[in-house]
């Protein structure tokens, strides 16, 4: 894609952006050979910046995110042959929107607290229970599903199943938003029954293999997107602020490069195979907020016009993605500086 630019974005639908986004072959970016560009993580995360700078919208930016995070995490690193054999063509084409069901209503996607269950008969798996707040869904064409497949000593183990849209008893509970990309609702699984073949291959329990690295993952990228919305924010406001606020706007430059630096940094330690950056990560997501909350108080009234408050709100909301996560990094590195001082 082409460096981004001040120039106001074009306005679109999502599926406009996104059919826009296949014909130019970005399905393929993040993707391995030979069914994709490659890249890694690191490129996934700068197509979705660029797509958030040349659109506007966040919610643009992840739903291209989410479905490459699918294709590469889950299928390309974790699937058998077959299942690769199957899916990476199609994803990397760009004809299967994909969504992740692990959350649910009153539990959130707190391992403890999941019911949605995978029950083994002849030659298949039996799925039974509802996730909330499924993103993507009103469109997904393949739904990675993570349920309980039993349990050891009290404890809960999970499995990760490609649901195809087409399976009987999977029921998407869309409403309004059918047809919506980015929107989120929820899906029942009933009595839903998938193949052996459907059972992604963690090399051991699903929720601590896939679900917990990918809710890491996803914020990684989700700092890139944030941080050129936040960039994209700044061009929008900056002609209402008075001359005497002139230090504060170019504090806030300055702030936003570093985010951007930051941010190019998490996602980057996600292609070095020792998992995440995370002081990294969690600078970066600390200094979007105090961002955010400066650029609200910039006199002149530019963050208070309906589009820039919009979009102030959606990155915001971005502060929920993996929140518990990071809030548990937090305590990590504080302990970890501790027990240097300790030694």
């Amino acid at each position: 894609m082409q460096a981004p630019t001040a120039a106001p974005p074009v306005h679109r639908s999502t599926a406009e952006w996104l059919t826009e986004a296949k014909a130019r072959g970005l399905f393929r970016v993040g993707l391995p050979a030979p069914y994709g560009s490659d890249g890694g993580y690191r490129a996934i995360a700068a197509t979705a910046r660029d797509l958030m700078a040349e659109s506007g919208r966040p919610g643009i930016a992840m739903s291209f995110a989410v479905r490459q995070l699918v294709g590469r995490f889950f299928i390309a690193e974790s699937g058998t042959a077959a299942q690769k054999a199957r899916w990476l063509p199609r994803l990397a084409a760009g004809d299967v929107p994909t969504s992740i069901a692990i959350s649910e209503a009153g539990a959130g996607a707190h391992p403890k607290l999941l019911t949605t269950r995978a029950e083994r008969i002849d030659g298949a798996w039996r799925l039974t229970g509802e996730k909330a707040w499924v993103t993507n869904a009103p469109v997904a064409q393949l739904i990675v599903v993570v349920a309980i497949v039993g349990e050891e000593n009290g404890r809960k183990r999970y499995g990760a199943f490609l649901v195809p849209r087409d399976t009987p008893g999977l029921v998407i509970k869309a409403g309004a938003d059918a047809g919506k990309h980015g929107a989120h609702c929820p899906v029942a699984l009933e009595a839903c029954v998938v193949p052996d073949e459907a059972l992604l291959d963690p090399g051991g329990d699903a929720y601590a293999k896939l679900a917990l690295p990918f809710r890491t993952l996803e914020d990684s990228i989700a700092a890139s997107v944030q941080a050129a919305a936040l960039r994209h924010v700044l061009e929008q406001v900056a002609p209402a602020v008075p001359a005497e606020s002139m230090s504060e706007l170019g504090a806030l430059v300055g702030l936003s490069s570093l985010l951007d630096r930051g941010a190019e940094a998490a996602a980057a330690a996600l292609d070095t195979g020792n998992g995440h950056d995370t002081a990294a990560l969690v600078g970066v997501r600390l200094l979007a907020a105090d961002v955010v909350e400066r650029i609200k108080a910039l006199p002149g009234g530019g963050a208070d016009g309906a589009a820039v408050a919009k979009l102030l709100a959606e990155v915001e909301a971005m502060e929920n993605v993996a929140r518990r996560a990071r809030l548990a990094y937090q305590e990590r590195l504080a302990t970890a500086l501790v027990k240097r001082h300790q030694a």
